[in-house]
């Protein structure tokens, strides 16, 4: 019987950060990073931990969220992942991840893997609680949650 693990990206997650900012929280934010240069690393990250996966993937199933929440990571990889729910490409804000949270605890995900900073641990938590395990893969400014593993590599061997 395969294990149902759900992925979802925070394609902006620590994109402040790199600029100098201190996170990517809100549109103003966002936009002056992006001025000063910064691009996505949330997208890199995951992909880092959903490698080592790659060997086992006969034996999961991926749930994700649309486009740049999760499908194009999966599909770079290799998988050919469950897509749920819908965002608007381009244009992802907190509520959706968090609906895309309460989406995977209604799929009975046995493991939710997730990247993005503390504000994503936040959203998810908000959203699905304790009732079922997560693991964060770091990719934000702001890691401070233990919900994260040290590395992206290391989420993806713990998954």
């Amino acid at each position: 019987m395969k294990k149902i693990v759900g992925v979802i990206v925070n394609p902006i997650a620590g994109m402040g950060g790199r600029v100098g900012l201190k996170g990517s929280d809100g549109e103003e934010i966002l936009r002056k990073a992006i001025d000063l240069g910064a691009v996505p690393v949330s997208p890199r990250r995951t992909l880092e931990a959903l490698k080592r996966l790659a060997s086992i993937k006969s034996h999961i199933e991926l749930l994700t969220y649309p486009y740049e929440m999760g499908e194009e990571e999966a599909r770079e990889i290799g998988f050919d992942p469950v897509v749920i729910g819908s965002i608007k490409r381009g244009e992802t804000m907190p509520s959706d991840t968090r609906r895309a949270g309460r989406e995977m605890a209604d799929a009975k995900v046995d493991l939710l893997l997730f990247s993005g900073g503390d504000g994503t641990a936040r959203d998810i938590y908000d959203a699905v609680g304790e009732t079922l395990p997560v693991l964060g893969i770091p990719s934000g400014v702001k890691i401070q949650s233990a919900v994260y593993a040290t590395t992206p590599m290391m989420a993806g061997e713990l998954a």
